[in-house]
């Protein structure tokens, strides 16, 4: 027999010392959204109280042991409700089918009617025995995967899904990252700007049959990353005008920049401070030109005012597409979908999402471009263009920036 010298049990005992605090550092901050002991109960009648509550159809919620119970009802899809709103957190749960169906956990979500009933629009983290778990539909809103259903993801799914049994899940939203886990397997690596807060719902699907269970439903909250005001309904944020081009606010709240004909320089709205990672959005309605939200530009002597990335505000397919003033030009852009999702005489949204050298670009809510930049700048300033050489008319609403600081980035990058 081996002996082991008290040097080396001393060595191992503080190696597992370490092992249980890192553990424990990892599950730090989590708190119960149900467990049987957590306070929350269910009225005679099944109606949940303290902090939770049932919207949609006629399914019902009863707590079994340690676990939530959602069987299918009459009516449409039903929801069992936080209370509370959330931004940016960590979510876990386990579940798992005692009769197969559709199911999901909505976040990030809001209540709204449609014909005369409470439906939940936001984000939902799909939960189906096979296939499609994990990866995150936009419920009552864009009515689509935000990840493609390619037959890659599906066996990726599959293979870690287990059927019959519990199924652990996770959901982390930071800013304008959402990534899933399932049973410790990364599933999807999201950037988005439709929703950045909202409620968590447990989802029973509208269908012939089901029954799902829910425990260890716990979350961790995180530091918030609100949008800051630029400019939206009559107000400016921190924002000042070049000397070229009028800025005339409407009746409606929106913005509208205009430039008079030969007028050489552009007119900028720009934002007094610089930023390095950020999401920047705004919705706009060309009337003629075309325009531009500038990002981690600096200021020159010259008739455009700024050096840096623009991403492009036009008519049709170049629209969300990235060009680099007094740079390379079109760096890159999506001309077929932009042509297809661009509203023409309509508002329409663009934004962007700059986190190091990865820039994103969206419109009305696609993604237009999604590339690794490694000469692009790291920081500067945003605004918004009005496009000198010819007569520019454009209307602007709801600009806003969400900073994202370095804790933010590293939290996004996990």
């Amino acid at each position: 027999m081996k002996t082991i010298s008290a040097l080396t049990c001393i060595f191992l005992i503080f190696v597992l010392a370490l092992s249980l605090t890192v553990a424990v550092a990892d599950e730090s901050g989590f708190v119960p959204l149900f467990t049987p002991q957590s306070g929350i109960s269910w009225t005679e009648n099944g109606k949940p109280l303290n902090g939770w509550v049932k919207r949609g159809g006629e399914a019902t919620f009863t707590v079994e042991g340690d676990s939530i119970v959602g069987k299918r009802g009459p009516g449409i899809d039903t929801f069992l409700c936080t209370e509370k709103k959330y931004s940016n957190f960590i979510l876990k749960f386990d579940v798992k089918y005692d009769t197969e169906c559709n199911s999901g956990v909505q976040f990030r979500s809001d209540i709204q009617s449609k014909n005369e009933q409470e439906v939940l629009v936001g984000y939902q983290y799909e939960i189906l025995p096979e296939n499609d778990t994990a990866n995150v539909y936009d419920e009552h809103r864009r009515n689509r995967y935000l990840v493609p259903q390619t037959p890659e993801l599906q066996t990726k799914i599959n293979q870690v899904f287990k059927k019959g049994d519990w199924n652990e899940m996770v959901i982390q939203c930071v800013g304008p990252s959402i990534k899933t886990w399932l049973n410790g397997k990364k599933i999807t690596d999201i950037v988005d700007l439709e929703s950045n807060e909202g409620f968590l719902g447990l989802q029973v699907h509208s269908g012939e049959q089901g029954q799902v269970q829910w425990r260890n439903v716990q979350i961790k909250e995180l530091p918030p990353t609100p949008w800051i005001l630029l400019y939206a309904d009559k107000k400016f944020g921190n924002v000042e005008t070049k000397p070229v081009g009028r800025w005339e606010i409407q009746d409606d709240g929106s913005l509208r920049g205009t430039t008079e004909e030969g007028q050489p320089k552009d007119g900028m709205l720009l934002s007094k401070e610089s930023y390095k990672n950020f999401a920047a959005k705004v919705s706009f309605k060309m009337i003629t030109g075309n325009s531009g939200l500038y990002f981690r530009a600096e200021e020159v002597d010259r008739s455009y005012w700024l050096k840096g990335f623009q991403c492009e505000i036009a008519v049709g397919g170049d629209t969300a597409g990235l060009w680099e003033v007094q740079g390379r030009g079109w760096v890159a852009r999506n001309v077929e979908l932009a042509k297809e999702k661009y509203k023409t005489g309509d508002w329409n949204e663009v934004g962007t999402v700059a986190v190091g050298d990865q820039l994103t670009t969206f419109l009305n809510g696609w993604t237009i471009v999604n590339i690794t930049d490694p000469q692009c700048a790291k920081e500067g300033k945003t605004g918004l263009q009005l496009h000198g050489g010819g007569s520019q008319g454009c209307l602007f609403r709801d600009y806003y920036i969400m900073p994202l600081d370095e804790n933010t980035v590293e939290l996004m990058k996990k």
